[in-house]
């Protein structure tokens, strides 16, 4: 009842044209996505690039795009394996038994149909198709303003953000897309890991199960 009444469900159309613009079979409100969408906009003036670590479909790389579509001297990288999901470690192990447990290349989705919904960014977008954090190194040099990991598991998700903040621009945002999901315990694993030894640092963690960094200026 109170979600019927939120603004964002009934008003924030440029929201909304958005996501049917990825997907206009897919009718369906998401929270997730309209945060994302929000985090993405709210970035967009920063100076850096922008990475996807767990790209599948590319919704989510179709949403920082289109936030980013006239910024000039701007790269979104969208990093993995194409194959699924890499093999489980025990830090990735489910205690919720009503919870699915993921297998090696679960969620496996092929480039061509990503690059194929990403077509009109074609000019933007970098491809590293590979494990994580193998293709890391070519982008070692770049700053981030906006990095959204989706990878589920436990060590995917520790190399991302080991690599990516610090190379986040101040006032930089990281995104753990599976932070708060009892199907991914390796993911809040390795932000809470990440986070307890990164000094002034923590996870904001939001109702919609996505985990928040920000990169704070007395931290660079």
């Amino acid at each position: 009842m109170y979600n019927g009444y939120l603004d964002w469900c009934v008003n924030e159309n440029k929201y909304l044209d958005q996501f049917r613009e990825f997907d206009p079979s897919q009718w369906r409100l998401h929270e997730r996505r309209f945060v994302m969408s929000s985090i993405a906009a709210a970035t967009a003036g920063l100076p850096g690039d922008t990475a996807e670590c767990g790209v599948f479909e590319g919704a989510t790389s179709f949403q920082i795009c289109k936030t980013r579509e006239n910024k000039q001297d701007f790269t979104h990288h969208c990093f993995d394996s194409f194959e699924g999901l890499s093999q489980p470690t025990e830090e990735d192990a489910v205690a919720d038994e009503r919870a699915y447990v993921w297998k090696q290349n679960d969620l496996t989705s092929p480039l061509e149909k990503t690059k194929q919904n990403l077509r009109r960014f074609e000019s933007m977008v970098q491809y590293h198709p590979g494990w994580i954090p193998d293709r890391f190194p070519e982008v070692e040099k770049r700053r981030f303003s906006l990095v959204h990991i989706d990878v589920d598991l436990f060590e995917p998700t520790i190399a991302s953000l080991e690599f990516f903040y610090p190379r986040l621009v101040p006032g930089g945002v990281i995104v753990c897309d599976d932070y708060g999901s009892t199907w991914c315990p390796g993911a809040k694993k390795a932000c809470d890991e990440f986070c307890a030894r990164t000094p002034q640092q923590t996870v904001i963690h939001l109702t919609t199960g996505q985990g928040i960094i920000f990169k704070q200026p007395s931290n660079e």
